[in-house]
């Protein structure tokens, strides 16, 4: 895909050049930088699960989309990407919660701005509710 752009010569004559077209252009899916928070918060020690934000959804669905949001903006002067993640999680009994959400907002930081170059500039952490895994 070339490029037109007009030019006037010296001697007021309308000419058409034609530029080449860029190197190339990489463009992330916001549904993979999705991916990337959704497994790093499933692999955080402590989480049991992403629950939904709507508090009056039944939470027999399990559907990660409905308690997961990621915001990609462009900074207006730089142009560079930037990220902002609000998680719904559901964490395991008897952990200290402070310390699986702290674990939490450096994994998912992590891994989003290691795998796409993206800044990172807020996780907020929402636990909605406690889950007993081991009935001892």
């Amino acid at each position: 895909m070339q490029t037109l752009k007009q030019a006037t010569a010296p001697d007021g004559a309308q000419q058409v050049e034609a530029t080449p077209p860029a190197a190339g252009q990489i463009v992330i899916s916001p549904r993979a930088v999705f991916t990337l928070a959704r497994n790093a918060a499933l692999s955080t020690y402590g989480v049991v699960g992403i629950a939904s934000r709507f508090t009056g959804f039944d939470c027999t669905h399990a559907d990660p989309r409905r308690g997961l949001e990621i915001q990609i903006t462009d900074h207006p002067t730089t142009g560079n990407k930037h990220v902002a993640v609000t998680i719904h999680i559901i964490a395991e009994y008897g952990v200290r919660i402070q310390a699986v959400t702290r674990s939490l907002q450096q994994q998912i930081r992590y891994s989003i701005e290691r795998s796409t170059g993206y800044a990172v500039d807020a996780v907020h952490v929402h636990v909605t509710s406690l889950r007993v895994t081991n009935a001892d």
